[in-house]
């Protein structure tokens, strides 16, 4: 019995050995790649608690008739939501062609929407564009925060709104990895997409330093709705061993 016990915990260093990131790439490196089969998994935790979190926030606001940005739109996985809201136009951005070329399939054609491939750091708009903007799961790739968060509210109008979704800075503290699987067979490698913790204090002072006031702020954890992901994915001790513990942080801020 000890022997068998021992052998299944042997068996499971393996493992966690062998699924840590094999490779650590730059965003534009690893969203290139992601891109190919980036819509193709089922979902993870993060991002069904992110978009859970989004798709909420965008239900109560009114962007009817509004110019609204999308800042690092990836492969537009938020683009049919906010069509859906009949803004007066969409604009959306992101670092990787590739990625771009996924999101322009997601456009209906009910809003007029155009797509640049641009960094967060440098949005190719002018001063107040846009009555609301939405950034998901991007500012934790930017390593000067306050570079991103004042392009944002450069181009936001005074009264506009913004949401900002980003990683938790305890997840980095952990240790925990943004990763994906990706090569001729989308199964042939692992990889980690870099990125940076940043702390409240560090966001705080980028909405101060650019004329932004934090209206609310949510760290959504891992609870019980997210139990079936780590159940898919045979971790359930990491579920056991991390829950309650937060994984992202939301901002809703107002352009003073």
């Amino acid at each position: 019995m000890q022997q068998t016990h021992l052998l299944q915990r042997f068996k499971q260093s393996i493992e966690r050995m062998l699924s840590k990131p094999t490779t650590l790439l730059n965003p534009l490196e690893a969203y290139q790649l992601w891109a190919e089969n980036y819509d193709d998994a089922d979902g993870n935790a993060l991002l069904f608690a992110e978009g859970r979190a989004v798709q909420r926030y965008l239900g109560a606001s009114l962007l009817q008739n509004k110019d609204v940005l999308d800042a690092g739109c990836g492969t537009g996985r938020n683009l049919q939501m906010l069509q859906e809201y009949h803004p007066r136009m969409i604009a959306a951005t992101d670092l990787s062609p590739n990625m771009l070329d996924k999101a322009r399939t997601k456009i209906d054609g009910s809003t007029p929407t155009s797509l640049h491939v641009a960094r967060v750091e440098q949005l190719p708009f002018s001063d107040a564009s846009f009555d609301f903007v939405l950034c998901t799961l991007v500012l934790g790739h930017v390593e000067k925060l306050i570079s991103a968060i004042s392009q944002l509210s450069r181009v936001l109008r005074h009264g506009g709104t913004m949401m900002i979704t980003d990683f938790h800075p305890f997840g980095q503290l952990l240790g925990w990895h943004r990763t994906f699987r990706g090569g001729k067979d989308h199964q042939q490698r692992f990889y980690a997409v870099k990125y940076y913790a940043h702390l409240y204090s560090e966001y705080f002072d980028s909405f101060k330093q650019t004329g932004l006031e934090l209206i609310r702020m949510e760290e959504p954890t891992i609870d019980e709705s997210l139990i079936r992901f780590y159940e898919k994915a045979g971790r359930t001790d990491i579920y056991q061993r991390y829950k309650g513990y937060p994984m992202l942080l939301i901002f809703e801020v107002r352009k003073k």
